[in-house]
């Protein structure tokens, strides 16, 4: 069976790095963001930097806080402190549009989602922070503005599975916010869930499976919560585990692998946390690796292959976690 691999940190920005995406039609494709204007292009399969595009010009400072790729994969979302959402063509680099005074513009990574069925709506947080702009990429002006959908600063957007209770088959999305509430709302604004956890939040992670699809086997399907603490939220029953490994830290973000059996979180501490999630439990396995500061960012490849992770330290963390979860792995010696 394969092994993890030893962590690499990739030196290829000038700047704090504030976001990575894996790519979701390519299993090695990942970018990331950072504050010197660049959106980066690796392989992870050699660690290699393949492409760098650069966002900032000589009028005007645009350091990247956010990134992520359109479910086709074809296409890498950006947002800026100038505002701006820009929209990269993956293959050639060059910049197919922008949408301005349409982001929000603080120095920490902020929301931004792309909708898994659809590669032309996008989510990010409006001007303000506290609200959020709907993009139809095929069209010049945003689409909508839920505004003042929070009352702080949202720090985690996230489509959810049409399967869950309250979309009811319609297109919804996540947002928490360091106020400390997360909701479920519509496209068109409407709000269908609140969740008050207390204390603030900077991430959300629902379990990648159909809603109640495992639940013959003991799973439920959750939504985690991640903030000052780390809260188990289950629809119509409330906060059901709290994860508090992480100490005094602040979780920055939280991420499940594709069949939801692991759980990892990064913290201010600059330290990667892994857990093993059972029936009615997620279990401490240790620490994974450490950046030498903060880490804004994470995510996993789409078979379990890689994590990534983005640190103030301006490194890229690159780790293999082992062989892909497709399929059947085997060695076998023939004679």
């Amino acid at each position: 069976m394969e092994r993890e691999g030893k962590v690499q940190f990739l030196r290829h920005h000038q700047g704090s790095v504030r976001g990575v995406a894996f790519c979701p039609r390519d299993r090695y494709l990942f970018c990331s963001g950072a504050y010197d204007g660049k959106v980066n292009l690796y392989s992870a399969q050699k660690g290699d930097l393949l492409h760098t595009y650069n966002i900032t010009t000589l009028s005007l400072a645009r350091n990247i806080n956010a990134v992520r790729f359109t479910s086709d994969g074809c296409r890498i979302l950006a947002t800026t402190t100038a505002r701006r959402l820009a929209i990269i063509d993956v293959e050639s680099g060059e910049q197919l549009g922008s949408y301005d005074s349409c982001a929000f513009n603080g120095r920490d990574r902020t929301g931004l989602a792309a909708d898994p069925t659809n590669p032309s709506i996008a989510l990010c947080c409006t001007v303000n922070g506290k609200g959020v702009t709907v993009f139809d990429l095929r069209m010049p002006l945003p689409l909508d503005f839920i505004n003042d959908l929070h009352g702080n600063i949202i720090r985690d957007l996230t489509f959810l599975h049409d399967s869950w209770p309250w979309c009811k088959g319609q297109s919804a999305f996540l947002s928490v916010s360091v106020d400390g509430t997360a909701k479920v709302t519509t496209l068109d604004g409407k709000t269908l869930q609140t969740v008050d956890c207390g204390s603030c939040l900077h991430s959300a992670a629902p379990t990648p499976e159909i809603y109640g699809s495992m639940a013959d086997d003991g799973f439920y399907s959750l939504i985690m919560l991640g903030g000052d603490s780390i809260s188990a939220y289950v629809p119509e029953v409330g906060i059901q585990e709290l994860l508090q490994e992480h100490g005094e830290a602040p979780v920055w973000k939280i991420r499940y692998t594709s069949n939801g059996s692991m759980l990892y979180s990064v913290c201010d501490n600059g330290m990667v946390r892994r857990y093993r999630r059972y029936p009615d439990h997620h279990e401490y396995l240790g620490e994974v690796f450490r950046h030498k500061s903060d880490i804004e960012d994470m995510d996993i490849s789409a078979y379990d292959e890689y994590l990534v992770t983005a640190s103030k330290d301006r490194t890229v963390g690159l780790l293999k976690l082992g062989a892909p979860n497709h399929g059947v792995t085997e060695y076998a010696e023939l004679t």
